[in-house]
């Protein structure tokens, strides 16, 4: 039963609808597990944590205790993740951490968890260009002589990085698949010397014990460690991109944290084997980052050391396009919901990119790179150890918010169908560990920098995100006073222009329930923007469900239903809050001109379509009354006249009723059938007048099988198939 409101069109054209500037156009099924894998890996940039950051950890806190704090430090992180990847389940957001902050503990304080983010992620991303530009400069100048400055090398890579961030997401994905790989196995051959040729001949696993965690550097230790995995939580941010996000996201965050913390454990162990626990501190304050290089070009000749020297440069690179992409994300998510400038939420209609926080990410690194030349600061002390440490801190305060966002989620939530561990537990543990961390962070963040205790910067740096976050939770507030609206959508994401059209929908005024007749000059005058967006399964009920029944509320099919019209309007809010809400999480949701139009699809792959919850016989009974014998016998009909074979069901289209006729109807069903062709996909529906076959034969459809009859001389409804991939290029 689809049509019904998109009838009495004068036009039938087709609506040419290209990716959205919003929810779509962040272009779905593009990335599988492996693919995220493979950024989340690659920001944590693994040869360049332990060939750097565990090396300087030995140097700088005089211990051995690395390895075992990289180990600790992968459960904690798998505590959180248990949480995260529930609340991913629920949330598809390019705003990771903002938004379920905001939905986890409220709007305003997710505003002030998005100015900390972006910061910190910034901060991540424009500190590794110090990294990159020194170890290329000083590889030039030792292999050729050439002295090449290190910003002139770090704008080479910020090109690229450009030219990366606007392409498509898949394509980026691929580039890190093969720096990574390589990057990996020269640890392994890195790893296997060390443990093969072990400093007095014999293996210790004194790095490894938790004795070396009962020490005055413990805080310095931990942070350091916790910067090394920072971007594993990064999975969420490409859930919109990614092909079954509840499962994609889930998948990808566990593989990560497993493979990175074996990684960093077993590395930073095979080194100390390799040049003696009891040495390792002294080499490595010694020799800095060149300690991983010197002992293995004892065993391997200098040509593989060189090719990790070299590696050590591409880590540096993935990185810097892994963390890229998540600002650009992030700054996508915040302008779509308006938080920041709308103009950042626009995207590429040919690769789906956010190819404007693209822009303005890569418009801000090269400032940055500009000051610190100019300035003449050290590009690997100032710019990316100082800079990469300072958003790992920032990360481990938006973990630490997040846990006890996810519990804060959950607990005003009984039907998530997610368990205690899930929900309460294991985010109750995290909160608890990673909070732990982050005192031991402050506390110890000059043992850390390697500063003195009264350095300016050992309380700037620290105390600055404590500024962004009151400035955000400040941003917020003027929101929620001044632009209700905006402040509406916040958190939504893909959902948040559906958010803001809704605040002008009707609302009940009377004592009878009637939903008056929508006046709202901004859906009903304004010019109609058909773009289609993915409904997100987090989205409210009531401004979808009012769509549909305003739109079904007249024609034959509601006449005969429910015959008297005081108690058609009684009785349709219900019933149609009850199939959104069920298509919500069983079907695919759809509104087009902002939320003027829905359609509701189902998929009928392996069996008959879910399209309704499984008490509907009891909840009609209890909505419908006297009216709920015609109900039954409709949902009967349709039931024994559905098609067997695979394919998609259109359910329902709807358009309000002052806006049909200008194509919005045509455009949402139009581009599900697009995705259809493109995956080869029947779909079939049941018109409910003859006057829309028209529409639907223009789409593909034709008739099929004979007209469904109601009883009681009811209306008939027309069943209707359309063949995979009859209409390719629409």
């Amino acid at each position: 039963m689809a049509d019904k409101a998109i009838s009495s069109t004068q036009s039938t054209a087709l609506v040419r609808v290209g990716p959205s500037r919003v929810s779509s156009a962040l272009a779905r099924n593009r990335l599988g597990v492996s693919s995220i894998v493979f950024f989340i890996v690659s920001a944590a940039a693994p040869l360049t944590v332990i060939g750097s950051g565990a090396v300087l950890a030995f140097a700088n806190t005089k211990t051995i205790g690395i390895p075992i704090a990289y180990a600790v430090i992968a459960v904690v992180l798998a505590l959180f993740a248990v949480g995260y990847v529930a609340m991913s389940r629920h949330i598809t957001n390019a705003g990771a951490f903002y938004t379920y902050v905001a939905q986890g503990l409220g709007r305003v304080p997710g505003v002030g968890a998005s100015f900390v983010a972006v910061v910190a992620y910034n901060a991540m991303q424009i500190g590794l260009y110090g990294g990159f530009g020194a170890v290329l400069a000083s590889h030039l100048t030792t292999w050729f002589s050439w002295n090449v400055p290190w910003w002139a090398l770090a704008l080479g890579a910020w090109l690229v990085i450009a030219v990366l961030g606007v392409l498509r997401i898949d394509f980026n994905s691929r580039v890190l698949a093969v720096l990574l790989t390589a990057e990996c196995l020269i640890m392994l051959v890195f790893n296997v010397v060390g443990l093969t040729n072990p400093a007095g001949g014999t293996i210790t696993f004194d790095s490894l014990s938790p004795a070396n965690l009962i020490t005055a550097s413990v805080g310095a230790l931990l942070v350091t460690a916790v910067t090394g995995f920072v971007g594993f939580e990064g999975g969420a941010v490409y859930a919109e991109e990614s092909r079954d996000p509840k499962r994609t996201v889930a998948q990808a965050t566990y593989i990560a944290v497993a493979f990175v913390g074996v990684l960093y454990a077993v590395s930073a162990w095979a080194l100390t084997v390799g040049v003696g626990p009891n040495n390792i501190v002294a080499a490595a304050t010694e020799q800095q980052a060149d300690l991983i290089f010197n002992f293995n070009a004892g065993f391997l000749g200098q040509w593989i050391v060189d090719i990790g020297r070299i590696l050590i440069v591409t880590s540096l690179f993935a990185a810097l396009v892994s963390f890229h992409n998540t600002v650009a994300r992030y700054l996508f998510a915040l302008g779509r919901e308006r938080v920041l400038p709308a103009g950042l939420g626009s995207t590429s209609r040919r690769t789906g990119s956010p190819y404007a926080g693209s822009l303005t990410q890569t418009a801000l690194a090269f400032v940055v790179i500009i000051l610190f030349a100019v300035i003449g600061l050290d590009p690997l002390i100032d710019l990316m150890f100082i800079g990469t440490t300072f958003g790992g801190l920032g990360v481990i305060i938006l973990m630490a918010l997040t846990s006890v966002s996810v519990i804060g989620y959950f607990s005003r939530r009984t039907d998530t169908g997610e368990n205690t561990w899930h929900k309460f537990v294991s985010p109750g543990i995290a909160a608890v560990l990673l909070l732990a961390v982050l005192w031991l962070t402050l506390d110890e963040y000059s043992i850390l920098l390697n500063l003195p205790a009264e350095h300016p910067a050992v309380w700037i740096l620290p105390s600055s995100f404590a500024v962004f976050g009151v400035a955000g939770i400040a941003w917020g507030a003027y929101l929620k006073s001044r632009r209700p609206a905006t402040y509406a959508a916040i958190g939504l994401g893909a959902n948040s222009v559906i958010g803001r059209a809704s605040q002008d929908l009707p609302r009940r005024t009377d004592s009878s329930g009637v939903i008056p007749s929508i006046t709202s000059p901004g859906l009903a005058m304004g010019p109609i923007r058909h773009e289609v967006f993915r409904v997100g399964s987090d989205h409210p009920v009531g401004p979808v469900s009012r769509v549909l029944s305003e739109a079904f509320v007249t024609g034959e099919i509601a006449e005969w239903l429910v015959p008297n019209p005081e108690h058609r309007r009684r009785i349709y809010p219900a019933y149609w809050a009850m199939a959104v809400e069920h298509a919500l999480g069983a079907g695919e949701v759809f509104a087009g001109g902002e939320l003027s139009g829905v359609s509701v699809w189902y998929p009928a792959v392996f069996g008959p379509p879910n399209g309704m919850p499984r008490d509907l016989d009891q909840r009609i009974d209890v909505m419908c009354g006297p009216y709920a014998p015609r109900f039954h016998a409709l949902h009967r009909a349709l039931q024994k006249a559905h098609p067997t074979m695979p394919h998609h069901y259109l359910a329902f289209v709807a358009v309000l009723p002052e806006l049909q006729g200008r194509g919005i109807g045509t455009a949402l069903v139009q581009h599900r059938l697009r995705e259809l062709d493109i995956a080869a996909m029947p779909a079939y529906l049941e018109a409910t007048n003859r006057r829309n076959l028209a529409l639907y034969v223009h789409l593909g459809f034709q008739p099929t099988g004979s007209p469904i009859p109601l009883p009681e001389n009811g209306p008939r409804l027309y069943p209707m198939w359309r063949p995979a991939s009859v209409h390719r290029g629409l």
